[in-house]
């Protein structure tokens, strides 16, 4: 958060490009400029809204404080490395997914679980519908669960229009698995981006880290989208692993029905949520990826069960 002093001082933006400390942050103008980090404990990801300050012209600007965060995604690295925020200040999570690679919903539970405790909607798009047809059956679980199911093509441009009608005028965030065609989806979404993508990479000095850095794009309608780079795996960092049973919806609603208060629906007697998913009310694999992510979890938090 930014001190008075910093407030007094700077100017607002907000961040459209963000790799490491460098990146590219839009003025309340709507120019664009590079800018740098100013001190180690900043660490400003795409979506924040900032305080920056400019000292020499031609000099990237400097980002002195951030403005308090509404949300926020962070996935937690391996080897006990500390969270990393990938994007802030979302209203929609857009879950790509294509026939390949072959789709890892566990990876999917995950998004869906920290969007739902970021307090966003959450949808899931099957991409490159035009080769094989949405799996309706494999996907029917988040349907039932309430989850909307995008269909589309990035080469007929098939279902895009029902994507944004969903998204609206709101900040989105684009994340999936490497090679389920983002890239390809977000050209046809935003003309031209895979430029916009190496202009914004070269003005911020990052031009080697195109692909691992995030980048917020306006769209037609007026909203935004956010592209994260593709990912083989993904953790979310949840600082309490009590919380995750409310990021599977039908795990914390039938939680309530078990016997102890704070059961983690692991190995306790007369857990509602195990009982459920052995009688088929829950489904089996969305639990096994509940377990999954609860081990994650008090892993990363020092837990052992």
């Amino acid at each position: 958060m930014a001190t008075d002093a910093a407030r007094d001082s700077s100017k607002t933006g907000l961040v459209i490009a963000a790799h490491g400390r460098r990146g590219m942050l839009e003025t309340a103008g709507g120019s664009a400029l590079p800018y740098i980090v100013r001190g180690r404990h900043l660490q400003v990801c795409c979506g924040d809204h900032v305080h920056w300050q400019a000292f020499a012209d031609g000099d990237p600007v400097v980002i002195s404080g951030i403005a308090p965060r509404r949300n926020q995604l962070s996935r937690q690295p391996p080897r006990g490395s500390k969270p990393e925020t990938i994007a802030a200040n979302i209203s929609h999570l857009i879950v790509v997914m294509a026939a390949l690679p072959l789709p890892d919903l566990f990876i999917t539970d995950r998004y869906l679980c920290a969007a739902h405790l970021m307090g966003v909607q959450a949808a899931i798009v099957w991409n490159k519908a035009d080769l094989a047809a949405l799996p309706e059956a494999e996907l029917a679980v988040y349907s039932r669960l309430g989850y909307r199911l995008f269909p589309v093509s990035a080469v007929t441009g098939s279902g895009l229009d029902a994507l944004l009608s969903w998204s609206g005028q709101c900040v989105g965030l684009l994340v999936g698995q490497s090679g389920v065609g983002k890239s390809s989806l977000l050209n046809r979404l935003v003309p031209g981006s895979d430029t916009a993508t190496g202009q914004l990479s070269a003005a911020s000095d990052e031009g080697r880290h195109t692909t691992t850095a995030s980048i917020m794009y306006r769209l037609e309608n007026g909203g935004r989208l956010i592209d994260t780079p593709g990912v083989r795996d993904f953790v979310p960092a949840i600082p309490d692993p009590r919380d995750i049973a409310h990021g599977f919806v039908e795990i914390g609603a039938t939680g309530r029905d078990c016997r102890f208060a704070d059961c983690s629906h692991l190995r306790e007697p007369d857990c509602a949520v195990s009982e459920a998913a052995l009688k088929g009310l829950i489904d089996s694999r969305r639990y096994e990826s509940y377990r999954r992510l609860m081990n994650l979890a008090n892993q990363a938090a020092g837990q052992t069960y």
